[in-house]
């Protein structure tokens, strides 16, 4: 029985994923939100308002949630709620979509639709972590996390092409209402994979229902100084996290600057795009399972540095799809490996705290440094390549701290308290 409800779990979080990423893919922040704002503004701080209200709304409300979930016997309702208050923004951007189409109207509309998406999706963090872990066997964590993302890559490519078609045939609004039309779609149907999860009730868990405010928020600081591994391992993250983010920030604004582009060219970025984070996804997850979670880590930078390499060349659309193509596989692996590693950290009824600690950390470092970057390259102070020159460096020296860290499946370093 046990076996067969594993099963039955694994696949409807397979479905969940592959559903819920497609959705990502036909809406995204990384190609065709940065192509919709560029018919409303030309102004490059709009695009580094994206990743500042996204990561801001994702990130802070877990450390504050967290109190609330961790510890919670049944886990599925709150995910259910947080994940549809996390569709609900986009419900109300395709609204306004035909009401009125000017920056105005337009541009402050969706802000604040994106703000709602990520606070859902920060209130869902927390609890989804856990309910994942809680329901899946631990020796596929990072398998399962890969094929989530390895199956809508090959999506990608159908996706793409169709992406690829609604922008050149038709104008503004009418291909952003398509594509947001049949990305609630896809949405609703993840929707109802989650309530397809079968979990059990776990009763007595630790929580942090008795305990103050004060107390609570001394006790995730503390976290942060029980083991020196993990200090490390959060500012590594920050180091290839920050580049990866302003990389997919500015490289589609990039591609458009080059002379002649059409706008079905962001249909060939998501081609490529998303089958290599598919395909990094499933490297990332092997790995991790396999050979521990640091080693990943260790090919994340390696490809950054390559992906603003190619970028630092020219805006060929060739060249940035090959950039696309590598900050892919980067983002793959690192998007599937991320949860495992803190993990591993952490004791089970703490992963929540681990979770939105490092989540949070990490996001408020990556949502800083766009918007600044956005402002600097309006005001004629920096470039795109300079942009990504300094990416590559950042990536650098996240690797040099990979490398020297040991993997967290070991023994805690001398003198290192164990996590609890």
């Amino acid at each position: 029985m046990a076996l067969s409800r594993s099963r039955w779990n694994v696949a409807c979080h397979l479905l969940d994923g592959v559903l819920f990423f497609a959705a990502l893919m036909l809406f995204s922040i990384e190609q065709v939100i940065p192509k919709m704002i560029a018919d409303l503004s030309e102004r490059a701080l709009f695009l580094g308002l994206v990743p500042l209200i996204w990561h801001l709304g994702m990130l802070l409300p877990q450390v504050f949630y967290v109190k609330k979930v961790e510890g919670l016997a049944y886990k599925k309702p709150t995910v259910f709620w947080c994940a549809f208050i996390q569709r609900t923004g986009w419900l109300v951007f395709l609204l306004s979509l035909y009401l009125r189409w000017e920056p105005t109207f337009t541009l402050p509309v969706f802000f604040l639709c994106l703000a709602a998406s990520s606070l859902g999706t920060g209130l869902v963090i927390p609890v989804w972590t856990d309910w994942y872990a809680k329901t899946v066997p631990a020796n596929v964590w990072g398998r399962l996390l890969g094929m989530r993302r390895a199956l809508p890559g090959v999506l990608g490519i159908g996706l793409g092409s169709l992406i690829r078609f609604i922008m050149n045939s038709l104008p503004a609004p009418e291909r952003y209402r398509l594509l947001l039309i049949l990305a609630l779609v896809f949405y609703a149907l993840a929707l109802a994979c989650v309530l397809l999860v079968r979990e059990d009730r776990q009763e007595g868990l630790p929580n942090h229902s008795e305990t103050t405010w004060k107390d609570y928020f001394r006790d995730l600081v503390a976290i942060l100084f029980r083991r020196r591994d993990f200090r490390i391992f959060v500012l590594a993250s920050i180091l290839i996290t920050v580049p990866l983010t302003v990389a997919v920030t500015f490289l589609t604004r990039y591609g458009l600057t080059y002379p002649g582009v059409e706008d079905g060219v962001i249909g060939t970025f998501t081609m490529v795009l998303y089958p290599l984070v598919g395909v990094g996804g499933l490297v990332g997850g092997m790995i991790s399972d396999r050979k521990g979670v640091i080693v990943p880590f260790r090919l994340v930078p390696l490809f950054i540095i390559a992906a603003t390499g190619m970028a630092l060349t020219s805006a060929h659309p060739a060249v940035v799809s090959t950039a696309w193509a590598l900050t892919g596989f980067a983002l793959g692996v690192r998007m599937v490996i991320m949860l495992p590693a803190v993990f591993r950290f952490a004791s089970p009824h703490r992963r929540p705290s681990y979770t939105a600690l490092s989540f949070t950390t990490i996001g408020l470092a990556s949502a800083a440094v766009p918007p600044l970057l956005g402002l600097m390259i309006d005001a004629g102070i920096l470039e795109f390549r300079h942009v990504f020159a300094l990416c590559g460096l950042l990536a650098f020296f996240g690797w040099l701290l990979f490398l020297r860290m040991p993997s967290p499946e070991g023994p805690p370093e001398p003198g290192a308290s164990a996590s609890v």
